[in-house]
């Protein structure tokens, strides 16, 4: 019987030996076919599946949002839209991720600038508590 082991799988998709069985327990690849010896052997298509989990990962979506990927891909005939109804609420979370951290980046730069201001007054005189500090306390 051809086909790959687990650990031929995991390095042709270039991944952890462990990471195939996990993703074997989760439902993102089929159940391999098994030799009379009861061995695994995964065909080739687990190879491309596997690079489509490690791109769509790359792309922030979850384990449960790449299986729902993936059974889209498998058998719907409406694929595109269920797909774009997915983007579209990844997107959405992810620009919401960004307003937080740019909302994150502003305070942190307003911070820095107090903290340099109070190091160059300290210069001339002394100061007293960090300005920064002083604020998380209110």
């Amino acid at each position: 019987m051809e086909g790959l082991t687990r650990g031929q799988l995991a390095q042709r998709a270039q991944i952890n030996p462990e990471t195939v069985r996990f993703y074997e327990q989760q439902g993102l690849l089929p159940c391999p076919l098994r030799t009379p010896a009861g061995y695994r052997k995964f065909e080739q298509v687990a190879v491309d599946r596997l690079a489509f989990v490690k791109r769509a990962k790359a792309l922030g979506f979850s384990l449960g949002e790449i299986r729902e990927l993936l059974t889209i891909q498998d058998g719907h005939a409406d694929a595109c839209v269920e797909v774009r109804d997915l983007v579209v609420n990844k997107l959405t979370t992810v620009r919401g991720k960004k307003a937080e951290l740019e909302k994150l980046e502003a305070q942190l730069s307003s911070a820095l600038r107090k903290c340099n201001q109070s190091l160059k007054r300290k210069r001339t005189q002394h100061a007293g508590v960090c300005p920064v500090l002083k604020q998380m306390e209110n």
